[in-house]
């Protein structure tokens, strides 16, 4: 007699070192300390068509604007708070998080 083994239970075995890649840690998930939201324009459906959703959900009132149909991220008043990321309908998210630059201050 031989033993049975199903084909998803063979190929299984071949794809768990790839499950566990794709799903991160949460602790990787998380955002900067200080971040500040970017839109990436190559994943930004307003780019392509008519989107703001990123801009009517922001809890910050103008973080985010639309200038010309395109969506920009006022630097000054954006929290980082991560909102825009997770309503983004956009197939790849087009908001990034980056550590927010600090300027220092010109003494004359």
């Amino acid at each position: 007699m031989s033993a049975s083994v199903s084909r998803r239970d063979f190929f299984g075995v071949f794809a768990r070192p790839f499950r566990a890649a794709a799903h991160p840690p949460a602790f990787a998930t998380a955002l900067p300390v200080d971040a500040v939201a970017i839109i990436q324009g190559r994943h930004c459906l307003a780019y392509r068509s008519v989107c703001s959703v990123c801009v009517e959900r922001c809890p910050v009132p103008d973080a985010i604007r639309v200038e010309r149909g395109i969506p920009m991220v006022n630097l000054d008043g954006c929290t980082g708070c991560g909102v825009c990321a997770l309503v983004c309908p956009a197939p790849v998210p087009a908001i990034r998080f980056v550590p927010r630059r600090r300027t220092l201050a010109r003494t004359p």
